[in-house]
């Protein structure tokens, strides 16, 4: 089980640097979000890192075509010298009506062709054959400095078939932040283990890597400002409905129902959600069963207890302001603080 970290929330400015800490301290994969340039971003960390991993996470699947994730990865294998992984995932119905423009009959049906898609093409065939995708690029695909072989694709889902759909098809999987223990032992391995067994495969050819949400304590931060964060980021994934039922089986139904009518007011009225009022709905005790929260020692022991034995990687996903107020350099600067913490904090960790 070996740290890495997932640069979401920092100064675009400031990921390269972040990346090269976070090599230095023996961190296993560095995972950057679309909104830092979708493929152009990787480019960035190939240029300042030599040995970290770097992800794409997560790669909403929708906002390209098949060609255009396969012929982009090949080139990434290329230039980071065989480090990149196409970290992807569907994002939810209204996600993609409202980025993609476009209304999916079946997100988990398209992703799970697109998946086979890109998969062919990045293999060097030129004709691909499914559902919703029919591919003819008369073109194959090549890593030609590396030698390396295409890049392994991570998916990341909610539901019982984007979890399957994980195990069977792909090498691993960029797990969800909102996932507590209890899901990955009764919910989320159960799953893939059910997609790998459908494809012949055993956890050995697996890697499920872990987002935990985390603030670690130190100069200039509190535990009053670690919970307020807390609470504001599971608040603004909970108001997701496709995550309804996570919520009831976790017995945070009126919290769900709470975040949901807040959400809906927003809407109606055009007005920006109100931070304040969705941090309010939940406590400490919920922060405390998702995320990761304490001092240096803290953080390290609770994810030993929380996750050894059940995942190989930790993309550690530092908290950040869900509910943005305009202050954007400000927040930059306190999230890449956190990371700085996490990365000190996880030093050589294994």
């Amino acid at each position: 089980m070996r740290p890495s970290i997932q640069l979401i929330g920092p100064r675009p400015t400031k990921i390269s640097e972040l990346a090269v800490k976070a090599e230095a301290a023996g961190f296993e994969a560095a995972g950057l979000p679309s909104p830092y340039g979708f493929y152009t971003g990787i480019g960035m960390l190939a240029e300042a890192t030599n040995e970290i991993l770097l992800a794409t996470s997560i790669l909403p699947l929708f906002h390209a075509s098949p060609y255009m994730h396969a012929s982009s990865s090949i080139m990434m294998q290329e230039v980071t010298n065989g480090r990149f992984i196409l970290g992807v995932g569907s994002q939810t119905k209204g996600q993609i009506r409202t980025t993609v423009g476009i209304d999916p009959e079946s997100p988990a049906k398209m992703a799970r062709d697109m998946v086979l898609a890109i998969r062919s093409l990045m293999n060097g065939e030129g004709h691909y054959e499914g559902e919703y995708y029919k591919l003819n690029t008369g073109k194959r695909l090549v890593i030609h400095a590396t030698g390396k072989k295409p890049p392994p694709i991570y998916f990341s889902g909610v539901n019982e078939l984007m979890l399957g759909l994980s195990g069977e098809l792909c090498d691993g999987m960029l797990a969800h932040p909102i996932f507590s223990k209890k899901d990955y032992e009764e919910v989320v391995w159960p799953l893939v283990d059910k997609g790998l067994k459908k494809a012949n495969k055993q956890r050995v050819d697996f890697k499920m890597c872990a987002l935990p949400m985390i603030w670690v304590l130190g100069e200039g931060t509190n535990r009053a400002e670690a919970y307020s964060r807390g609470k504001r980021n599971l608040a603004n994934y909970f108001s997701t409905r496709a995550y309804s039922g996570y919520m009831d089986s976790h017995g945070w139904s009126k919290e769900k129902d709470q975040i949901r009518e807040v959400w809906l007011d927003s809407m109606k009225s055009g007005k920006p959600i109100d931070g304040n009022m969705m941090e309010d709905i939940l406590s400490e005790e919920i922060v405390d069963e998702v995320c990761i929260i304490g001092d240096p020692q803290e953080v390290r022991e609770k994810v030993i207890e929380r996750y050894d034995g059940l995942v190989d990687s930790l993309y550690f996903y530092s908290f950040h302001d869900s509910f943005p107020t305009g202050n954007e350099d400000e927040e930059g600067i306190k999230v890449e603080q956190n990371l700085l913490r996490v990365i000190d904090a996880f030093k050589n960790f294994k």
